[in-house]
C-alpha cells in the first residue's frame, strides 16, 4: 500500500510518517512539502494525509483538481482550524485530523481509511471478474465480436448456426458444441438444436422455453431436469450477487 504526507511542516510530515510507519511497516510512504509536488506525480497513492492550509497551492485546491481528473485516492485532512472542515467533504474527503494530531485517534482514522482502501480494491476485482465476456464470429471475410450477454439464444440446423440477439439475428457455419465451451454457466444445452441464455427465460415447461425476444425453443424431455436444476442454480446465484452488492 502507497501511503502520502502532504504537508509545508516538515516536523508533521515526519510526526505522520513515523506514525504510519509503526501501524504500517510494509507501507510505502512518500512526503510532499508541497501540493505541487504531489500533483506533478504520474501516480497517485492509495491514501494520503493532507495539509489543507499550505502556502502556494491549498490542500482543499489539490483535492479539487485530483476529483477533477478522476484520482481515487482516499484523502484524510490534516488541519490547525476546525472550521474548514466543513469544506473538505466537498471534495470526498474520507476523514480529517486536527492538529496536534492525537496518535489514538490517528490510528483510528488510518484503521478505516485502510479499511476502505480494501473495500475499493474488492470491489475493482468485482467488476473485473464481472466485465463483459464475448464471442468472436467469423463468417467468411466478416468478423463480429458479440457480448454473452446479449445473445438470448443459438439454434442450429444442418451445420448454419444462428446466433439470437433481442433485435438481430447473425448467421456462420460452426457447430453448437463447440460454441457452448466457449459460452459459460449462464447458457444451457436445452435440446439438441439450442442452447439458450438463462437470463432471458421468461418461462418454461417440459415442453418448451418461452424468452424475452418472444420467441419460444425446444425442451428436450432428457434435457429437463437437468434444466431446472441449472436455473434454479442461476437464480440462486443472481439473488447471492445482488445481496453481495448491496452489502459492499
Amino acid at each position: 500500500m502507497r501511503i502520502a504526507v502532504c504537508d509545508d511542516e516538515r516536523e508533521i510530515r515526519e510526526d505522520v510518517k513515523q506514525k504510519i510507519r509503526h501501524y504500517l511497516p510494509e507501507a510505502e510512504v512518500c512526503l510532499y512539502e508541497s501540493a505541487e509536488r504531489l500533483l506533478a506525480e504520474q501516480g497517485m497513492p492509495d491514501i494520503l494525509f493532507l495539509d489543507i492550509k499550505m502556502s502556494g497551492m491549498s490542500g482543499m485546491e489539490l483535492a479539487g483538481k485530483l476529483r477533477a481528473r478522476g484520482e481515487n485516492v482516499t484523502i484524510v485532512f490534516l488541519t490547525a482550524m476546525e472550521e474548514y472542515v466543513y469544506r473538505a467533504f466537498d471534495v470526498g474527503a474520507f476523514h480529517y485530523l486536527l492538529k496536534p494530531v492525537d496518535t489514538v485517534k490517528f490510528y483510528e482514522v488510518l484503521e478505516k481509511a485502510v479499511a476502505e482502501r480494501q473495500r475499493i480494491r474488492e470491489s475493482a476485482l468485482l467488476r473485473e471478474e464481472r466485465a463483459e465476456a464475448s464471442l468472436t464470429i467469423k463468417n467468411k471475410a466478416r468478423t463480429e465480436k458479440v457480448y454473452l450477454s446479449e445473445i438470448v439464444y443459438l439454434e442450429v440446423f444442418n451445420r448454419k448456426v444462428t446466433l439470437h440477439k433481442m433485435q438481430e439475428k447473425i448467421e456462420f457455419y460452426g457447430r453448437l458444441t463447440d460454441l457452448e465451451h466457449r459460452l459459460g454457466d449462464d447458457f444451457v444445452r436445452c435440446h439438441r438444436s439450442y442452447v439458450v441464455n438463462l437470463r432471458y427465460v421468461r418461462r418454461y415447461d417440459g415442453a418448451e422455453i418461452a424468452l424475452e425476444n418472444g420467441d419460444s425453443v425446444l425442451m428436450a424431455k432428457t434435457k429437463y431436469a437437468e434444466f431446472v436444476r441449472q436455473y434454479m442454480d442461476y437464480i440462486r446465484k443472481r439473488e447471492e450477487e445482488w445481496r453481495g452488492t448491496r452489502n459492499l
